[in-house]
This record gives structure tokens, C-alpha cells and sequence, in this order.
């Protein structure tokens, strides 16, 4: 088969593939969608150690951009956006600490990188003694790594606010969660210490001395001048034709 036929047959079937998508997704109503917003939050504050390499942040394949549960009795929630979010916010909460901060593979890392795996699973959690409505729980596992070696790694565990509704509002409570393990897994990381600290560098001294305020009124700009109307008359009269 010419390359051509096999592109254009391919660019059909994925044509087909999505237009059927679009047409499943009114039976898919019978599901919760719950979204999961990136996280607001700036990086963690307080002391930081200055790392001298960069640092890959790999999320795996076991935490999916979405992820649905089910209870007896009740449609699925499934939460969407997972990954984009923990990659976004992981940057966005470890770069003061790190050179360069970017979403990689355990592949990519160069000798003397750092790499941070964060696996977390979502669910939903019915009322109990927490509050009157339903919440969002995460569990997570991180583990820090350089050349191999394990540097730090802790199981983590998290609950949103026990009053949400059950289905689509459970979105906003997996946000939670989701931002507080950021959160943490950032500033646990931001403290792991330096092993190999850049060599100082002498520099020159440079000299430098404060401004003091001028004691001086700067003088005050002139009004512009107008030319008398007798003056302008004149000119114009003057002034050649085109």
C-alpha cells in the first residue's frame, strides 16, 4: 500500500474513532466527572536548600489523568485532569530549589540529576464522624533519587473537608488533597540536603556607594511660547505654495 493511501486510511479510522467518541458521550452520563483544578498555590516558604542540578519530575503510568470509583448504589465519579495537575504544581512548587525543574522520565535523567516519582490515587469518601457530607482522599508514595540512590521517600495520606455532595462537587475536594500533597512533597523535597555543593567562585570587589536624595527644587518647566497673531500672519503669508 502507497504511504500516502496508508496516512489518508489512517486520518479516516482516527477521524471515525473520534466521531464515535462523540456519540458515546451522551451515554456517559451516568457518570460523575469530576474535574481537578491545577493548583494557585505558590512555592512553599521558609528556608530552601540551593540544589546544584536539575530535577526530573516523573509522575507514573499508575497515576492516570483520570481515575473513576464506584460504590454500590451509586454512578461512578471519575476524576480527570490528575496528571497535569501534579506536574504543573510540582514544578511550580520545587523550582526555587532547584537550577531547572521539567517533567521527564527516569530515561532522561543525565549523571547528578534528581529524580522525583510521585504515584497518588484518588477516592471518594462517605460521610462519617469527619462531617455531614462526602469528601475526597489521596494516597500517595513519593521517592527522591539520585544516580540511583534513594534520598527520601514517605507514604502520604490526605482528606478534603467532609462536605460535599456526592458526583461532580467532589472535584473541588480532590483539589484539596491533590495541593496538600504538592505541598508537602515540596517542602519535604526543598530541605533533602546538597551533597555536592558548587565550588565558590572568587569575584571582584565592587565598589559602591548610596545616592543621597538632592536637596535642589528641580525648576519648573516653561509654558510653551505662542506666537502673536500679527507674527502668525505674517509667516503664513510668507511661507511658499506647493
Amino acid at each position: 500500500m502507497p504511504l500516502s493511501v496508508f496516512v489518508l486510511s489512517r486520518r479516516v479510522t482516527l477521524l471515525g474513532a473520534a466521531l464515535g467518541m462523540l456519540f458515546l458521550l451522551p451515554a456517559c452520563s451516568t457518570r460523575h466527572w469530576a474535574h481537578v483544578a491545577e493548583t494557585s498555590l505558590p512555592p512553599p516558604s521558609g528556608e530552601k536548600v540551593l540544589h546544584t542540578t536539575r530535577l526530573i519530575v516523573h509522575i507514573p503510568e499508575t497515576s492516570e489523568g483520570t481515575q473513576c470509583v464506584a460504590y454500590e448504589k451509586y454512578h461512578p465519579i471519575c476524576f480527570y485532569n490528575i496528571r497535569d495537575s501534579l506536574e504543573k504544581g510540582l514544578v511550580r512548587g520545587l523550582w526555587p530549589s532547584f537550577p531547572e525543574v521539567i517533567i521527564g522520565s527516569p530515561e532522561d535523567a543525565q549523571p547528578s540529576d534528581y529524580l522525583l516519582q510521585v504515584d497518588v490515587t484518588l477516592d471518594a469518601l462517605p460521610p462519617d464522624d469527619a462531617g455531614p457530607g462526602w469528601s475526597a482522599g489521596a494516597r500517595s508514595r513519593f521517592r527522591l533519587l539520585r544516580e540511583g540512590k534513594v534520598l527520601k521517600e514517605e507514604t502520604l495520606a490526605s482528606r478534603s473537608r467532609a462536605h460535599f455532595p456526592y458526583g461532580t462537587p467532589l472535584g473541588e475536594g480532590a483539589t484539596e488533597v491533590i495541593d496538600a500533597t504538592i505541598h508537602h512533597v515540596a517542602q519535604t523535597i526543598s530541605l533533602v540536603p546538597e551533597t555536592r555543593p558548587d565550588t565558590p567562585v572568587g569575584l571582584p570587589q565592587v565598589a559602591s556607594r548610596a545616592m543621597e536624595k538632592s536637596k535642589e527644587t528641580p525648576p519648573e518647566l516653561s509654558p510653551p511660547q505662542t506666537i502673536p497673531a500679527a507674527r502668525a500672519k505674517t509667516e503664513n503669508q510668507s511661507a511658499p505654495t506647493k
